[in-house]
């Protein structure tokens, strides 16, 4: 699998597509929560959009990996963020899709959002995640402010609360922050222990 993914990823055309692909996924989707920022007072559009606030993070990992430079706190923040607004839109868009709200641009969504969590994961998988403690904690503290935000101030972004309601939303986004969380500090306990063995 690693043999694989060195191939692709040390591909210059892959990575060119990639950070296409990502550029556009930053366009439409800062374009798509145009509505939510008309109506959020300007001091709390910086947690606004969250998704593409996370392809943001990963388009800048793709520049510095290209350059041969990393930078593993923003890496952190990256895939912390592809994943879980990834996944938490996946899942929101299947509920819609089961409940019989069907739309060509769910197709869409779930798909470009599947596909952030999966690049996410095997970015994460290969080039692993050498974090210390603190650096994990505050990539965590962060998202879980977010979180708060988004569910207690009420900035979260706009679902159909027909087909499910706020407190199911909030709920699958804390529940994959916490794994997360538990994944993060299991790579920087890992970077710990080979520290103390160099």
């Amino acid at each position: 699998m690693r043999q694989y993914l060195k191939a692709v990823f040390n591909n210059k055309l892959f990575f060119v597509s990639l950070l296409v692909i990502n550029f556009i996924g930053i366009v439409w989707g800062f374009w798509w929560y145009q509505p939510q920022f008309v109506t959020t007072p300007p001091y709390l559009w910086p947690f606004v959009p969250n998704s593409p606030l996370a392809v943001l993070y990963f388009f800048l990992v793709l520049l510095r990996l290209r350059r041969g430079r990393r930078h593993y706190f923003l890496e952190g923040f990256a895939y912390f963020g592809l994943i879980k607004h990834g996944l938490w839109t996946v899942v929101i868009i299947t509920v819609y899709q089961l409940s019989g709200y069907r739309h060509f641009a769910n197709i869409l969504l779930w798909s470009g959002h599947l596909g952030m969590a999966l690049e996410a994961s095997l970015f994460w998988f290969y080039y692993r995640l050498p974090l210390n403690y603190a650096q994990a904690t505050a990539i965590a503290a962060w998202y879980f402010f977010n979180d708060y935000l988004d569910y207690v101030v009420g900035i979260y972004p706009r679902v159909d609360t027909t087909y499910i309601s706020v407190a199911a939303i909030r709920n699958i986004s804390v529940s994959f922050g916490i794994v997360l969380t538990i994944l993060l500090f299991n790579s920087a306990w890992k970077f710990t222990q080979q520290s103390r063995v160099l």
